[in-house]
């Protein structure tokens, strides 16, 4: 406990430390805002890595680090904590937790798996699949605290108790983990990095609102690609301890029964959900109609009905239940991303750092694709999906910006690498959910290493191929 509490102290101090070091360094060349942001940086790298405090205590750092060092005003990022983009994490957070409030998060879920099977590795696969559409549609954490008790409820009805000590087990839950993220960058409701990709985009790229459907299209294929590469992964990478799980669709069976028919709460909040995310992939057929009625404000509409709407006299949603079961930390994690990355242009040092990567890039093509996409692994295995994007969605843009370079093609490729996180629980919410409920991390770190050198392989090369060979690639 004593070594515990040492380590913590050591990282609830070393990031402060390295930003002090970097900010008064005598180094007159680099100016003071850009020390300044670098340490930022560095010290919010340091809190997302090592955990010393909430992730989303760490989204508060910029307000308090410009209002005492003044390196760029602190009103400048004021609105990045009111974001429209957290608005739409909002109404979307508001819509998942009515399903898990009348049990609609459940039934999907068994409806889905009644057809999985008994064996062993049919079920790792399945569940990675589940996982994987589902977080096209749902932030990462909701699917994977949507999915994970029903996997722990079905693994402790065949025996499986300790969930470190079973391969299965932890195979089951890594599978959801990984599900996500593979998923995750498929549309941009898959979660924070995607609204933050296109908040960035929108501002310092096109001028004008990015639509969801353009999102779809220029993914499609790296969406296709990296999931087929990755369920051919999942089937030989783990041995589970059994090849078949006994019982496990009568127990799946039972278990929907037991729910019977579909209520009228739950086919409320099904329609919400479906008609929030039909108008913000349709917003183009009614844009010039409805100018301010953007995603954000469709899911915010159908989640204020939430309160409104009424079953038996009881709304479907109250407030003291959202209170308790909405992810508050997502919205400071994601505002505190979008901050950092707004210091990080503002200041200049995005432009800084994409002036000393210019010579790397070449003249934009397979180099420039190789370095970039895999700056972007790096980072997003030791720090969350949404800081990764972040830090390397300003610097794509600054560097190719300087370059003369349209940097749509790479802004698309950085937001694919980003949302890759596999290997340790800070990268992501799903492999954070599943080390909360006791993976073994040894065995997401092994494998997660390998399915992240084999995706970026992936990207690197699709990146190219798509850049070379598909002009629509470059538009936005």
């Amino acid at each position: 406990m004593t070594l515990k509490r040492d380590w913590r102290t050591l990282h609830v101090l070393g990031g402060p430390v390295v930003f002090l070091l970097l900010l008064l360094a005598p180094a007159p060349s680099i100016p003071y805002a850009v020390r300044g942001s670098l340490g930022l940086l560095l010290w919010m790298a340091w809190w997302w890595i090592f955990e010393p405090v909430n992730l989303a205590v760490t989204g508060f750092l910029p307000l308090v680090v410009l209002s005492l060092f003044d390196f760029l005003p602190v009103g400048k990022i004021l609105p990045s904590y009111s974001e429209e983009l957290i608005i739409l994490l909002l109404g979307a957070n508001i819509l998942s937790t009515v399903w898990t409030r009348w049990g609609l998060d459940r039934r999907i879920a068994l409806v889905s798996l009644i057809g999985v099977g008994t064996g062993a590795r049919r079920q790792i696969i399945v569940w990675f699949a589940i996982a994987t559409v589902l977080s096209a549609f749902l932030p990462n954490t909701v699917v994977a605290a949507a999915l994970m008790p029903i996997v722990l409820a079905m693994l402790r009805f065949i025996g499986v108790q300790q969930i470190k000590e079973s391969a299965f087990g932890s195979a089951l839950l890594i599978a959801i983990a990984w599900g996500t993220s593979v998923g995750g960058f498929w549309t941009p409701l898959g979660g924070a990095p995607n609204l933050l990709t296109i908040r960035l985009v929108q501002q310092t790229v096109i001028g004008h609102e990015f639509l969801f459907m353009t999102w779809v299209t220029r993914l499609l294929p790296f969406a296709v690609v990296i999931a087929g590469v990755s369920f051919i992964f999942m089937k030989f990478a783990f041995k589970p301890e059994l090849e078949q799980v006994e019982g496990t669709r009568d127990y799946f069976s039972g278990e929907l029964r037991s729910l019977g028919k579909l209520t009228a709460p739950e086919r409320w909040s099904l329609f919400f959900f479906v008609a929030a995310t039909l108008l913000a992939f349709t917003r183009q057929f009614y844009s010039s109609l409805l100018p301010g009625f953007t995603p954000a404000y469709a899911f915010l509409t159908f989640a204020v009905l939430c309160f409104v709407i009424r079953h038996r006299g009881e709304p479907l949603l109250k407030w003291d239940y959202a209170q308790k079961h909405m992810a508050w930390g997502l919205f400071y994690l994601f505002a505190g991303g979008t901050a950092l990355g707004e210091i990080l242009s503002q200041t200049g040092t995005a432009k800084y750092v994409a002036d000393l990567l210019v010579p790397f890039t070449g003249a934009g093509g397979f180099q420039a694709v190789f370095v970039f996409s895999l700056m972007t692994m790096v980072i997003t295995q030791i720090t969350s999906n949404t800081a990764a994007i972040a830090i390397m969605v300003p610097i794509t843009i600054s560097t190719f910006q300087s370059l003369g370079l349209n940097p749509m093609p790479f802004v698309y490729i950085v937001a694919v690498a980003g949302n890759c996180g596999f290997m340790l629980p800070s990268s992501a919410g799903g492999p954070a959910v599943a080390a909360g409920y006791g993976v073994n991390l040894k065995m997401m770190f092994a494998r997660g290493f390998w399915l992240t050198v084999l995706l970026w392989s992936v990207i690197v090369l699709m990146g190219y191929l798509l850049m070379t060979y598909w002009p629509g690639f470059a538009i936005a």
